[in-house]
């Protein structure tokens, strides 16, 4: 436990900031409950964010659920549904469809986000891993967009069952036609639990942060 606490230290320490965090194939599990939420702020902008999401396990493969993200003046509600298989511990495919509506608005259609997640080990003990988000938003009245999201991690074993995971990658359009964003975070995993602390857009003066919560059961 000591050592898993020197290496949150030193890490929240020699990253500028603490953004999106990553997203892995697998669903939740059959007749298991995932809940997740999160905080999201640019110091020195008033700009807040927070996302919530519940989601249930139909199957092994297949999990279905709700989301709800709020921001400055806006708020939307989605329902969504995920798939998720694993060829082997280098390889996993996952999706997710989320079509989302305007709390503020009727409940009316706003934006509609499809999702290809991708992850797998590069060593045999499954320490080190990557994984990739790749994202397609449609949205009404406004143009679509398209990003991808690449991490590299390492899994630290702490005592009684926990893990460290510290993550480094980039943020970037398909298109590659705006600056690659550098991002980092690192999540502990207590048993059913895990805190997540992330950021991302170290180079601009406001850099985005995320405080974020998970848990399975």
């Amino acid at each position: 436990m000591k050592r898993c606490i020197v290496y949150i230290i030193g890490l929240l320490f020699s990253l500028k900031a603490m953004s999106q965090i990553p997203y892995y194939a697998a669903t939740v599990g059959d007749g298991k409950l995932y809940g997740y939420t999160s905080v999201k702020a640019r110091p020195g902008i008033n700009r807040q964010e927070t996302y919530t999401t519940f989601q249930y396990g139909l199957g092994n493969h297949v999990a279905t659920g709700i989301d709800l993200y709020t921001g400055p003046n806006c708020a939307y509600w989605g329902a969504l549904v995920r798939y998720g298989t694993s060829f082997s511990q280098w390889f996993n495919v996952g999706a997710e469809v989320t079509p989302s509506f305007n709390v503020n608005d009727s409940f009316k259609f706003a934006y509609l986000t499809s999702a290809l997640y991708l992850n797998g080990t590069i060593t045999c003990d499954q320490r080190l891993f990557w994984c990739t988000n790749t994202w397609w938003g449609v949205n009404k009245g406004d143009a679509n967009t398209f990003s991808n999201y690449e991490y590299l991690g390492y899994n630290i074993h702490c005592s009684e069952g926990h893990t460290l995971t510290p993550m480094v990658g980039a943020i970037h359009s398909w298109l590659f036609d705006q600056d690659v964003a550098p991002a980092a975070g690192i999540y502990y995993t207590m048993h059913h639990w895990t805190l997540y602390l992330w950021s991302h857009d170290f180079l601009k003066s406001h850099p985005r942060f995320v405080v974020g919560l998970d848990f399975a059961l």
